[in-house]
């Protein structure tokens, strides 16, 4: 099992490394969504110093495929963990050109059970990065039935939606303001989220932290193969503080009893919520006006 980070910037890999985590992911410029990116030359170079899985999450285009080609060869010569795709021309490149890169199947909300996995394993695709949507119980029935590596997100701001429409820059223009380059804070109700945009479109993310101190207990004791701490947007003393109580709890979950086990789940909830995303309650949804609703 590794832990996996996503940075709040690029020049934050060094931080991590010095507590002991040495993998990332990263974005590729230009191809790259809701990920801090670096040009091909940064990560030729920062290959030589980490483990990296390099993003390439973002809708291709028609006039991007040969760059999109010539990226993935070049990226298959360095020594990287491998490849985020979303888009599915970047799997058929990957077959049709032979090119000798592993890939990590990352459709965000799409990635929900063990038969498309092991459609996507036959298929070449060696990890995949589990939904945010699907409960605990689901993810460990993929890691059970399934040939393919397993990724969970155990913390940060999860992802709700990405549009490739400019809305903050539409947005503002409506009220007469021009969009200043950062985050912006949406509240509504007990609810706040995050909104990004970029060149590729805008990005939504709630605003409550996944606490995912619960179920690692079963994560790693059913060796998950990787989890993931997402570090953007995150108080850097926050992260710092999650991160040592997980690598914590890696090194010692033999020895942990259940009264210490309650004392670390209570010492994270005061730190950042309770908030547990879908681990223990399944997305079920009825449509309002549904015959069965009651």
């Amino acid at each position: 099992m590794n832990y996996v980070i996503i940075p709040n910037h690029i020049e934050d890999l060094a931080f991590y490394s010095q507590k002991g985590i040495d993998t990332f992911f990263i974005g590729l410029e230009n191809y790259a969504i809701n990920y801090p990116t670096a040009s091909l030359e940064e990560i030729r170079e920062l290959s030589q110093k980490y483990s990296l899985f390099i993003s390439m999450n973002k809708n291709i285009f028609n006039e991007e495929l040969a760059d999109v080609k010539e990226k993935l060869i070049e990226l298959a010569k360095l020594p990287i963990e491998g490849v985020l795709f979303y888009d599915l021309g970047i799997l058929n490149l990957v077959k049709e050109n032979q090119i000798p890169i592993d890939l990590v199947w990352h459709q965000t909300h799409m990635v929900t059970n063990y038969q498309t996995c092991n459609y996507y394993y036959e298929k070449g695709v060696k990890t995949a990065f589990l939904a945010n949507e699907i409960t605990l119980e689901e993810m460990l029935e993929i890691k059970k039935k399934s040939k393919i590596k397993c990724m969970v997100e155990v913390f940060g701001y999860p992802i709700m939606s990405h549009s490739r429409r400019k809305l903050l820059t539409n947005y503002m223009k409506s009220i007469g303001k021009e969009k200043e380059d950062r985050t912006y804070t949406l509240s509504e109700k007990e609810n706040q989220y995050f909104l990004k945009e970029t060149k590729d479109g805008a990005s939504i993310l709630l605003g409550k932290l996944i606490n995912g101190t619960k179920p690692l207990f079963d994560l790693i004791r059913n060796q998950m193969d990787y989890l993931v701490l997402d570090m953007q947007e995150v108080d850097r003393k926050i992260g710092k503080q999650v991160l040592d109580t997980y690598l914590h709890l890696f090194q010692n979950i033999d020895k942990i009893n259940s009264r210490e086990r309650e004392e670390i789940m209570q010492k994270m909830n005061d730190l950042i919520g309770d908030y547990t995303n879908f681990f223990y309650r399944k997305t079920i949804y009825k449509v309002k006006g549904d015959k069965n609703e009651k």
